[in-house]
């Protein structure tokens, strides 16, 4: 019975939308991530909007900002281990929109990057992450290049950070939330 104290109450499931979103992102990176390999030579620059904007074929080895360029192994494995802990933590949170939207951006993201690590190399589970959005802020400053997957994780992680700052997700929404309605706590 599910009113009945303590009976196990069961999140809402995840919209189809959560994993829509996550295949899209996913998808869109892996299509513009093919067409940069395929159209411009590793290390050559097409000129978007000059001092400003370029698509410049290069590969990350690393992580964020070429952080761990030897760790492609144990960064595939990290990203198979986040992956999973947000679909999992996405069922919690069915009930926030902003909180399983910013979790799917960043599954969509995390695979895609975790594709190219897996798949981009000389060698099966040596690639490198194709980056190809290059900002350039001032003639001194070049923001690091970036894709598709990349702008993912971080608008996922602003959208979580939003339902942290917030409270929302945390709290409940609505009568219970993403919990379902709670009984009163007993007295006596």
């Amino acid at each position: 019975m599910p009113g009945a104290p303590g009976a196990k109450i069961e999140p809402p499931p995840l919209p189809a939308a959560f994993y829509l979103i996550a295949v899209a992102v996913l998808a869109a990176d892996q299509l513009v991530k093919s067409i940069v390999v395929n159209q411009l030579a590793p290390n050559s620059r097409l000129v978007v909007i000059p001092h400003l904007l370029y698509v410049t074929h290069s590969r990350n080895p690393g992580a964020a900002f070429g952080m761990l360029p030897t760790a492609t192994v144990g960064l595939i494995v990290a990203g198979i281990l986040i992956i999973a802990i947000l679909v999992l933590y996405g069922r919690r949170v069915a009930a926030c929109r902003p909180l399983w939207v910013g979790l799917a951006l960043q599954i969509g993201g995390a695979a895609g990057n975790m594709i190219d690590r897996m798949f981009r190399g000389p060698h099966l589970f040596h690639g490198r992450v194709v980056d190809f959005i290059d900002i350039q802020l001032t003639r001194t400053y070049i923001w690091p290049t970036f894709n598709v997957a990349d702008m993912g994780i971080t608008v996922g992680a602003l959208l979580i950070a939003f339902c942290i700052i917030t409270g929302r997700g945390t709290e409940a929404e609505g009568k219970g939330g993403a919990r379902g309605p709670q009984e009163p706590p007993q007295a006596g």
